[in-house]
């Protein structure tokens, strides 16, 4: 099978490429580069320049182009611009060109925020997942994870984690009922996503992926609060929301301006909608976290 894969510099894309480099269904497998080379070397693994915010140019890759596994996205930016021009038209633009290699399997890596009212970064994922379902496909995958912990980064729950297990204080989010958490252990994450694609779906399958315990802003933080001895330092959403405002208006933006209607915004579910025993370990927020 002659693969495209996309966003392999990812600590989840790189790590469901590893697998799939060693399984023997997957015999070329073409990784697109852009900012950042692909950390690992394999027979299988052809590696080319891709970018997504431009005119797609797959003519490195022979035809038959058999799936495309796109995880690439701008997860972060200052303005909304970028994530329409590569979540969305980005994604239009790496279709277009997939299927005209004969491509008629896609598996798109979106999140469970790509809903209505969730800032440009999950809109513009809604948008993408609204666009390759308009395609007819022998196989379409869309899988929307939860909040990844476990990677070691500085973002998200991860950073949470590092501030309790380094710094042992922990933000206690309050005073909005949409803030709510379902971490899902980067392992259990990259078992499932390559689960799903040994299993070589048919049709339309979507696919949300959260960790076992859906936990509230308070929960999160008690519980890091409690494996770290850490201090929770009580967060007001409506001042941090004013704060930001502030900051932005001095030229300074801590966080990225949709992330705090990500954080409050709908999800598309709370739980998994396939069993994590099924293929991991289930592993419970944070017992395993990395720091």
């Amino acid at each position: 099978m002659r693969v495209l894969f996309t966003g392999a510099s990812s600590a989840p894309g790189q790590r469901v490429l590893q697998r799939l480099l060693d399984q023997a269904d997957y015999s070329e497998v073409w990784c697109g580069t852009h900012n950042r080379e692909v950390a690992l070397k394999h027979p299988k693994l052809r590696t080319f320049t891709l970018d997504l915010a431009s005119a797609v140019q797959l003519d490195a890759i022979p035809a038959p182009l058999d799936l495309v596994i796109h995880f690439a996205a701008v997860t972060h930016a200052q303005t909304e611009a970028p994530y329409w021009n590569i979540n969305f038209r980005g994604t239009q633009r790496l279709i277009e060109a997939a299927r005209g290699l004969g491509c008629r399997r896609f598996f798109y890596v979106s999140t469970r925020c790509a809903t209505r009212e969730s800032g440009a970064y999950g809109e513009s994922k809604l948008a993408a997942e609204a666009e390759l379902q308009k395609l007819d496909w022998e196989s379409l995958v869309i899988v929307r994870p939860a909040e990844v912990y476990g990677a070691g980064t500085r973002e998200g729950v991860d950073g949470f984690v590092r501030l309790a297990s380094k710094l042992h204080i922990v933000p206690l989010l309050w005073g909005h009922e949409g803030i709510q958490f379902a971490p899902i252990h980067i392992d259990d994450l990259v078992k499932q996503m390559s689960a799903l694609l040994m299993n070589h779906v048919n049709g339309l399958e979507i696919v949300n992926l959260c960790g076992p315990e859906k936990l509230s802003g308070v929960a999160l933080a008690l519980r890091l609060a409690r494996r770290y001895n850490a201090l929770p330092i009580p967060v007001w959403f409506a001042g941090l929301a004013f704060m930001m405002k502030v900051f932005k208006k001095l030229g300074w933006c801590p966080v990225t301006p949709d992330q705090l209607l990500r954080l409050v915004g709908p999800k598309t579910a709370t739980c998994s909608s396939v069993e994590l025993s099924a293929a991991s370990e289930a592993v419970r927020f944070p017992e395993r976290a990395s720091v």
